[in-house]
């Protein structure tokens, strides 16, 4: 698997040159994304672009990878998904945002949202 990664404090960003999901495929893409959360951020968006098949080992990859991150207050966010795949993997803890753009202003929006839930009354006073 070739990919491209783009990182930021925020958010990881990983192009992959991938064209299915298959247990093999999403295997070492968990593992990148899995290496990327431990080394920097927790939101990981990667760029699925090219795939145009998935079967169901790659569906119970992909879901059990954002459940993962969900446990670690993480976020799995797919882009440029087939509309198949939204459909898919609907019932499952990963985002689907239409652009890569689109997706980093969301992972930031996310963590203002988490930054705002987490103040006291006191923070509110000042």
């Amino acid at each position: 698997m070739n990919y491209t990664i783009e990182k930021n404090d925020q958010y990881s960003l990983i192009k992959t040159d991938l064209t299915a999901f298959n247990k093999e495929t999403c295997a070492k893409l968990r593992e990148k994304v899995l290496h990327e959360v431990a080394s920097s951020s927790k939101y990981v968006i990667v760029n699925i672009s090219g795939v145009n098949e998935c079967n169901a080992d790659g569906t119970r990859e992909l879901i059990q990878l954002g459940v993962d991150l969900q446990e670690n207050d993480g976020l799995l966010i797919l882009t440029h998904a087939n509309d198949q795949f939204t459909r898919l993997f609907n019932k499952a803890d990963i985002t689907f945002i239409p652009t890569d753009v689109e997706a980093v202003d969301f992972v930031f929006m996310d963590q203002l949202e988490k930054q705002f839930l987490n103040m006291t009354d006191d923070d509110l006073s000042l």
